[in-house]
Protein backbone atom coordinates (compact mmCIF):
# COMPACT_ATOMS: atom_id res chain seq x y z
CA UNK A 1 0.00 0.00 0.00
CA UNK A 2 1.41 3.62 -0.83
CA UNK A 3 2.09 5.22 2.40
CA UNK A 4 -0.11 7.94 3.44
CA UNK A 5 1.25 11.35 3.20
CA UNK A 6 0.18 14.08 5.67
CA UNK A 7 -1.44 17.48 4.10
CA UNK A 8 0.94 20.01 3.32
CA UNK A 9 -0.35 22.79 5.53
CA UNK A 10 0.14 20.39 8.20
CA UNK A 11 4.07 20.36 7.72
CA UNK A 12 4.01 24.59 8.34
CA UNK A 13 2.39 23.66 11.48
CA UNK A 14 4.74 21.08 12.65
CA UNK A 15 7.47 23.43 11.85
CA UNK A 16 5.95 26.63 13.32
CA UNK A 17 5.74 24.61 16.76
CA UNK A 18 9.06 23.23 16.59
CA UNK A 19 10.73 26.96 16.16
CA UNK A 20 8.46 28.39 18.80
CA UNK A 21 9.43 25.12 21.27
CA UNK A 22 13.54 26.44 20.43
CA UNK A 23 12.92 29.75 21.17
CA UNK A 24 10.92 29.31 24.31
CA UNK A 25 13.77 27.45 24.85
CA UNK A 26 16.15 29.41 24.22
CA UNK A 27 14.57 32.11 26.03
CA UNK A 28 14.70 30.60 29.33
CA UNK A 29 17.85 29.31 28.99
CA UNK A 30 19.51 32.71 28.31
CA UNK A 31 17.41 35.01 30.50
CA UNK A 32 14.82 32.99 33.20
CA UNK A 33 17.95 30.17 34.27
CA UNK A 34 19.72 32.18 37.18
CA UNK A 35 23.72 32.49 36.38
CA UNK A 36 26.17 35.43 37.14
CA UNK A 37 27.79 37.91 34.86
CA UNK A 38 31.07 39.12 34.45
CA UNK A 39 31.08 42.41 35.79
CA UNK A 40 33.61 44.94 34.40
CA UNK A 41 33.97 45.90 37.65
CA UNK A 42 35.09 49.64 36.75
CA UNK A 43 35.31 51.48 40.20
CA UNK A 44 34.40 55.53 39.79
CA UNK A 45 35.57 57.67 42.72
CA UNK A 46 33.54 60.44 43.55
CA UNK A 47 35.50 63.47 42.41
CA UNK A 48 33.97 65.60 44.60
CA UNK A 49 34.57 63.97 48.28
CA UNK A 50 38.19 65.22 49.20
CA UNK A 51 40.62 63.44 51.74
CA UNK A 52 42.13 65.26 54.22
CA UNK A 53 45.86 63.91 54.68
CA UNK A 54 46.36 62.91 58.76
CA UNK A 55 48.47 65.93 60.57
CA UNK A 56 48.10 68.69 57.10
CA UNK A 57 46.70 72.07 57.47
CA UNK A 58 45.55 73.98 54.81
CA UNK A 59 48.82 75.98 55.10
CA UNK A 60 50.36 73.00 53.58
CA UNK A 61 48.03 72.78 50.85
CA UNK A 62 49.84 74.10 47.53
CA UNK A 63 46.97 76.93 46.20
CA UNK A 64 48.17 75.76 42.57
CA UNK A 65 46.77 72.04 43.03
CA UNK A 66 43.71 72.80 44.79
CA UNK A 67 40.30 72.55 42.83
CA UNK A 68 37.46 75.18 42.32
CA UNK A 69 35.03 74.70 45.08
CA UNK A 70 31.84 73.34 44.56
CA UNK A 71 28.72 72.42 45.85
CA UNK A 72 29.15 68.47 47.60
CA UNK A 73 26.17 66.91 48.96
CA UNK A 74 27.89 67.46 52.67
CA UNK A 75 26.20 71.07 51.59
CA UNK A 76 22.45 69.93 51.36
CA UNK A 77 21.83 69.23 54.76
CA UNK A 78 22.13 73.04 55.20
CA UNK A 79 20.48 74.03 51.49
CA UNK A 80 17.70 71.91 52.37
CA UNK A 81 17.51 72.30 56.36
CA UNK A 82 13.74 73.04 56.59
CA UNK A 83 13.15 69.26 54.86
CA UNK A 84 15.18 67.66 57.78
CA UNK A 85 14.64 67.05 61.35
CA UNK A 86 17.16 66.15 64.35
CA UNK A 87 15.29 62.85 64.61
CA UNK A 88 13.41 60.09 63.01
CA UNK A 89 9.43 61.21 62.55
CA UNK A 90 8.05 59.02 60.91
CA UNK A 91 4.16 58.82 59.52
CA UNK A 92 1.90 57.22 57.27
CA UNK A 93 2.63 59.39 54.44
CA UNK A 94 6.18 61.35 55.40
CA UNK A 95 9.18 60.41 56.68
CA UNK A 96 11.87 62.65 58.16
CA UNK A 97 15.57 62.55 59.79
CA UNK A 98 19.00 64.46 59.60
CA UNK A 99 19.47 62.66 55.93
CA UNK A 100 16.20 62.29 54.54
CA UNK A 101 12.83 64.36 53.81
CA UNK A 102 9.88 61.67 51.81
CA UNK A 103 6.36 62.61 51.24
CA UNK A 104 4.31 60.24 49.38
CA UNK A 105 1.00 61.80 48.08
CA UNK A 106 -1.53 59.93 46.13
CA UNK A 107 -3.03 61.71 43.29
CA UNK A 108 -6.61 60.78 40.90
CA UNK A 109 -7.05 62.92 37.21
CA UNK A 110 -8.86 61.70 34.54
CA UNK A 111 -8.16 61.67 30.72
CA UNK A 112 -12.20 62.87 29.99
CA UNK A 113 -13.01 59.24 29.93
CA UNK A 114 -11.20 56.88 32.75
CA UNK A 115 -9.85 57.33 35.81
CA UNK A 116 -5.79 57.58 36.09
CA UNK A 117 -4.42 57.13 40.04
CA UNK A 118 -0.77 57.60 40.25
CA UNK A 119 1.56 58.28 43.95
CA UNK A 120 4.68 60.79 43.79
CA UNK A 121 6.86 60.34 46.58
CA UNK A 122 9.16 63.95 47.08
CA UNK A 123 12.68 63.19 48.09
CA UNK A 124 15.56 65.03 49.62
CA UNK A 125 18.40 63.92 50.37
CA UNK A 126 21.37 65.42 52.39
CA UNK A 127 24.01 63.12 51.13
CA UNK A 128 24.50 61.01 47.72
CA UNK A 129 24.65 57.66 49.47
CA UNK A 130 20.90 57.80 50.75
CA UNK A 131 20.15 57.27 47.05
CA UNK A 132 21.71 53.65 45.99
CA UNK A 133 20.27 50.77 44.09
CA UNK A 134 20.52 47.23 44.47
CA UNK A 135 19.99 43.91 42.89
CA UNK A 136 17.79 41.08 43.30
CA UNK A 137 19.58 38.38 45.40
CA UNK A 138 22.32 40.36 45.76
CA UNK A 139 23.65 39.12 42.16
CA UNK A 140 24.70 40.72 38.85
CA UNK A 141 23.32 38.62 36.52
CA UNK A 142 20.46 37.30 33.87
CA UNK A 143 17.83 35.23 35.91
CA UNK A 144 17.60 36.90 39.03
CA UNK A 145 14.56 38.35 40.32
CA UNK A 146 13.14 39.05 43.49
CA UNK A 147 9.59 40.97 44.66
CA UNK A 148 10.29 44.27 45.29
CA UNK A 149 8.79 44.35 49.10
CA UNK A 150 11.39 41.75 50.27
CA UNK A 151 14.42 43.95 48.45
CA UNK A 152 12.79 47.17 50.58
CA UNK A 153 13.29 45.46 53.52
CA UNK A 154 16.69 43.54 52.89
CA UNK A 155 17.89 46.29 52.24
CA UNK A 156 16.22 48.64 54.78
CA UNK A 157 15.27 51.09 52.46
CA UNK A 158 12.64 53.75 53.33
CA UNK A 159 11.52 54.15 50.40
CA UNK A 160 11.92 52.13 46.95
CA UNK A 161 10.91 51.63 43.72
CA UNK A 162 11.34 48.97 40.53
CA UNK A 163 14.65 49.76 38.29
CA UNK A 164 15.37 49.30 35.02
CA UNK A 165 15.04 45.48 34.87
CA UNK A 166 19.13 45.33 33.47
CA UNK A 167 18.57 41.53 33.81
CA UNK A 168 16.30 41.17 30.61
CA UNK A 169 18.62 42.28 28.17
CA UNK A 170 22.37 41.22 27.57
CA UNK A 171 23.49 44.84 26.60
CA UNK A 172 22.56 48.43 27.72
CA UNK A 173 25.07 50.76 30.54
CA UNK A 174 24.74 49.27 33.96
CA UNK A 175 26.44 51.14 36.47
CA UNK A 176 25.20 51.26 40.31
CA UNK A 177 26.32 52.48 43.50
CA UNK A 178 29.74 53.82 41.75
CA UNK A 179 30.71 50.78 39.90
CA UNK A 180 30.27 50.10 36.10
CA UNK A 181 28.97 46.72 35.78
CA UNK A 182 28.28 46.33 31.82
CA UNK A 183 29.34 49.02 29.28
CA UNK A 184 27.57 47.72 26.36
CA UNK A 185 25.17 50.08 24.92
CA UNK A 186 21.99 49.51 23.03
CA UNK A 187 19.45 51.67 21.53
CA UNK A 188 17.54 53.14 24.45
CA UNK A 189 17.94 56.57 26.47
CA UNK A 190 20.67 56.25 29.20
CA UNK A 191 20.26 58.00 32.38
CA UNK A 192 23.08 59.36 34.91
CA UNK A 193 22.93 60.35 38.74
CA UNK A 194 26.05 61.57 39.17
CA UNK A 195 28.13 61.94 42.36
CA UNK A 196 27.40 65.73 42.51
CA UNK A 197 23.82 65.19 43.09
CA UNK A 198 23.16 65.98 39.12
CA UNK A 199 21.34 63.65 36.62
CA UNK A 200 21.19 63.92 32.70
CA UNK A 201 19.65 61.99 29.95
CA UNK A 202 21.66 60.89 26.65
CA UNK A 203 20.37 59.26 23.64
CA UNK A 204 22.30 55.99 22.76
CA UNK A 205 24.80 58.02 20.22
CA UNK A 206 25.21 61.07 22.62
CA UNK A 207 26.56 58.64 25.52
CA UNK A 208 30.17 58.53 26.51
CA UNK A 209 31.46 55.98 28.98
CA UNK A 210 34.53 57.77 29.40
CA UNK A 211 33.01 60.74 30.17
CA UNK A 212 30.64 59.60 32.74
CA UNK A 213 33.30 58.00 34.40
CA UNK A 214 35.67 61.30 33.94
CA UNK A 215 32.19 63.19 35.47
CA UNK A 216 31.75 61.19 38.27
CA UNK A 217 28.88 58.73 37.32
CA UNK A 218 27.27 57.52 40.67
CA UNK A 219 24.47 55.59 38.91
CA UNK A 220 23.34 54.69 35.14
CA UNK A 221 19.89 53.15 33.76
CA UNK A 222 18.96 51.95 30.30
CA UNK A 223 15.33 51.60 29.37
CA UNK A 224 13.52 54.86 28.89
CA UNK A 225 12.54 56.97 27.19
CA UNK A 226 13.71 60.30 28.78
CA UNK A 227 10.77 62.40 29.40
CA UNK A 228 11.38 65.98 28.93
CA UNK A 229 13.63 67.78 26.71
CA UNK A 230 16.74 69.92 27.95
CA UNK A 231 14.49 72.97 28.90
CA UNK A 232 12.41 70.53 31.11
CA UNK A 233 9.65 70.70 28.58
CA UNK A 234 7.12 68.14 28.02
CA UNK A 235 7.49 65.38 24.76
CA UNK A 236 5.31 64.26 21.80
CA UNK A 237 7.64 61.56 20.14
CA UNK A 238 9.75 58.98 22.08
CA UNK A 239 10.92 57.12 18.85
CA UNK A 240 13.03 54.62 21.34
CA UNK A 241 10.09 53.67 23.16
CA UNK A 242 7.57 50.88 21.57
CA UNK A 243 5.41 50.90 24.76
CA UNK A 244 3.78 54.39 24.16
CA UNK A 245 -0.09 52.98 25.13
CA UNK A 246 -1.35 53.09 28.48
CA UNK A 247 0.20 50.97 30.92
CA UNK A 248 1.53 51.33 34.63
CA UNK A 249 4.68 53.26 34.92
CA UNK A 250 7.58 54.05 36.97
CA UNK A 251 9.68 57.13 36.29
CA UNK A 252 12.66 58.75 38.68
CA UNK A 253 12.56 62.35 38.28
CA UNK A 254 14.98 65.07 39.33
CA UNK A 255 14.43 68.65 40.21
CA UNK A 256 18.12 69.77 41.52
CA UNK A 257 20.82 68.10 43.29
CA UNK A 258 19.32 66.37 46.27
CA UNK A 259 16.00 66.74 45.63
CA UNK A 260 14.12 63.63 43.33
CA UNK A 261 11.09 62.10 42.93
CA UNK A 262 9.78 58.95 42.34
CA UNK A 263 6.83 58.63 40.59
CA UNK A 264 4.62 55.59 39.99
CA UNK A 265 1.14 55.27 37.88
CA UNK A 266 -1.22 52.14 38.20
CA UNK A 267 -3.03 50.95 35.61
CA UNK A 268 -4.84 47.94 33.66
CA UNK A 269 -7.84 48.61 35.93
CA UNK A 270 -10.58 50.81 34.50
CA UNK A 271 -12.34 51.14 37.76
CA UNK A 272 -9.25 52.29 39.13
CA UNK A 273 -6.68 53.28 36.95
CA UNK A 274 -6.32 52.91 33.82
CA UNK A 275 -2.20 53.90 33.41
CA UNK A 276 -0.58 56.95 31.50
CA UNK A 277 0.36 57.09 28.20
CA UNK A 278 4.23 58.16 27.49
CA UNK A 279 2.42 62.02 26.36
CA UNK A 280 0.79 61.86 29.45
CA UNK A 281 3.38 60.63 31.17
CA UNK A 282 5.84 63.61 29.81
CA UNK A 283 3.49 65.97 30.49
CA UNK A 284 2.83 65.20 34.16
CA UNK A 285 6.62 65.22 35.21
CA UNK A 286 6.88 68.91 33.11
CA UNK A 287 3.57 69.94 35.43
CA UNK A 288 5.22 68.79 38.58
CA UNK A 289 8.51 70.90 37.84
CA UNK A 290 11.44 68.38 37.12
CA UNK A 291 14.40 69.32 35.13
CA UNK A 292 14.94 65.67 34.20
CA UNK A 293 12.59 62.76 34.14
CA UNK A 294 13.08 59.10 32.81
CA UNK A 295 10.87 56.18 32.34
CA UNK A 296 11.68 53.13 34.04
CA UNK A 297 10.41 49.45 33.35
CA UNK A 298 6.72 49.56 33.59
CA UNK A 299 3.66 47.59 33.36
CA UNK A 300 3.04 44.73 36.17
CA UNK A 301 7.12 45.56 37.27
CA UNK A 302 5.58 48.71 38.69
CA UNK A 303 5.89 48.87 42.18
CA UNK A 304 6.89 51.54 44.76
CA UNK A 305 6.90 50.70 48.52
CA UNK A 306 7.17 52.86 51.60
CA UNK A 307 8.20 51.99 55.26
CA UNK A 308 8.15 48.64 54.32
CA UNK A 309 4.90 48.15 52.98
CA UNK A 310 3.01 48.71 49.22
CA UNK A 311 3.12 52.55 48.46
CA UNK A 312 0.68 51.89 45.53
CA UNK A 313 -1.67 48.82 44.34
CA UNK A 314 0.36 46.93 41.84
CA UNK A 315 -1.22 45.28 38.75
CA UNK A 316 -1.80 41.53 39.83
CA UNK A 317 0.36 42.64 42.48
CA UNK A 318 3.42 43.04 40.72
CA UNK A 319 6.04 40.69 39.61
CA UNK A 320 9.68 39.84 41.19
CA UNK A 321 12.34 42.36 38.94
CA UNK A 322 15.99 41.96 39.17
CA UNK A 323 16.99 45.69 40.15
CA UNK A 324 15.41 48.44 42.35
CA UNK A 325 16.55 52.10 43.13
CA UNK A 326 15.96 52.69 47.17
CA UNK A 327 16.04 55.74 49.78
CA UNK A 328 17.97 54.66 52.55
CA UNK A 329 19.96 56.06 55.62
CA UNK A 330 23.54 55.98 54.86
CA UNK A 331 25.70 53.05 56.64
Amino acid sequence: MPKKMLPLWSYFIIDALVIAICCTGFYFAYYRIPRELNSENIVISNPHKHSVIEGATSADADPSESEPAQESSEDWAKKFADKFTSTVVSTENTYTSPNISITVEQYTKSDGRHLITYYVADIYIAKIDCLQCGFAKDKYGVGYAEDMLSMDKRFNAILAINGDYYGNSKSGVVIRNGIVYRSTPNDSDVCVLYYDGTMKTFTADEFDLEKAIQDGAYQAWSFGPSLLDENGESLTDFPTSRVTPKNPRSVIGYYEPGHYCFVLVDGRDSDYSVGMTMAELSSLMQELGCKVAYNLDGGQSSVMTFNDTYANQPYKGGRPVSDCILIKEPD
